[in-house]
């Protein structure tokens, strides 16, 4: 319970926030600038793998620049903070702000970020996966965190998101090339593979959970816990996943029409 100073400061919080401020407010104590970044590192060496692997090498600077525009960290943080803003109320975004605001949600958010950082590098993911691997299941520590994942439905979440971004990557590279788009058949293709999508994505998430909260207690994981267990938790969770979604789909559209593109100037 938090007790404020002043009568002065009460006086400041009894001013209702608008719902922009609000989000704004959690959005920063959530270090969203700083994953976004993240996750432009991530899209960036992405690029880099597809041009090696679609494209022989041959994308050239034009193509570089394509990436790099893709993923605009404005842009990424604008598509999170509408969906945060569209989709709680003010008071699960206070809610919300409060917990992260707390000594204990800056240190969930720093070790997740810091986590996130770490595996980008092979030997450290490979080393993550191993300990994942040889993780005694009845731990506290790993049966808290596959709480975490179960109340939070990330797994599920997940593989839907990243068959939806696959499909969206499908769709931009034939938009791009102008050719006719069977999606239903890559529709019907990314499905067949939806188990080998489930495995990779647990081995991914348990992988990077256990790295991130292995500093954290269990009174500290019950915390974290507890608070996705709130209706302020639950819509922020939802409100994420939509904008990640939202986002990494528009995303994924065009760097498959960016691919084309590249592809068509490497054979003229």
């Amino acid at each position: 319970m938090r007790v404020l100073a002043t009568a002065a400061a009460f006086a400041v919080w009894a001013i209702p926030l608008a719902a922009s401020e609000q989000a704004d407010r959690l959005l920063q104590a959530m270090q969203v600038s700083e994953f976004v970044e993240i996750l432009g590192e991530e899209g960036r060496a992405q690029g880099q793998s597809i041009n090696e692997s679609m494209l022989g090498g041959s994308g050239g600077s034009y193509f570089e620049a394509q990436i790099k525009e893709l993923y605009d960290p404005v842009w990424m943080h604008k598509q999170i903070s509408n969906a945060v803003e569209r989709s709680m109320t003010d008071a699960q975004l206070e809610q919300a702000a409060i917990f992260f605001e707390s000594d204990l949600g800056q240190t969930i958010i720093s070790l997740e970020n810091s986590a996130r950082r770490a595996l980008s590098d092979e030997t450290i993911e490979e080393m993550a996966r191993a300990a994942y691997e040889q993780a005694d299941r009845q731990d506290a520590q790993f049966r808290l965190v596959d709480e975490y994942v179960q109340v939070n439905n990330l797994i599920e979440q997940n593989v839907r998101g990243t068959i939806s971004a696959d499909y969206s990557f499908y769709r931009g590279l034939t938009t791009g090339q102008g050719l006719f788009a069977n999606e239903e058949a890559w529709l019907a293709e990314l499905l067949s593979q939806q188990a080998e999508t489930e495995k990779e994505t647990t081995e991914w998430m348990y992988s990077f959970l256990l790295l991130a909260y292995q500093p954290l207690s269990e009174s500290q994981m019950r915390e974290n816990i507890a608070f996705s267990r709130t209706e302020a938790g639950r819509a922020l969770n939802g409100a994420l996943f939509k904008g990640f979604d939202q986002m990494i789909n528009s995303i994924s559209f065009q760097l498959g029409e960016a691919v084309a593109q590249a592809m068509q100037a490497s054979d003229l």
